[in-house]
């Protein structure tokens, strides 16, 4: 994992951690396909958004995008 969505996964992290899935002593994997991922919706958006610009060559070259 890059080092740049090392903070928006513990966030993520953070967040699911918090949640009865996770309380329950579910995967985070698993926990992530149920219903509870509602509640850490921005987090997941934003690790999701961190990974993909790892991969997307013009976010590398020109930097994250802001609106």
């Amino acid at each position: 994992m890059g080092r740049d969505c090392k903070e928006a996964a513990r966030a993520l992290y953070a967040c699911m951690k918090k949640t009865q899935c996770m309380k329950d002593g579910g995967r985070l994997k698993d926990c992530l396909k149920t219903s509870d991922r509602e509640f850490c919706r921005q987090d997941h958006q934003s690790f999701f958004e961190c990974k993909r610009g790892q991969l997307d060559m013009r976010t590398r070259i020109r930097g994250e995008r802001s609106f």
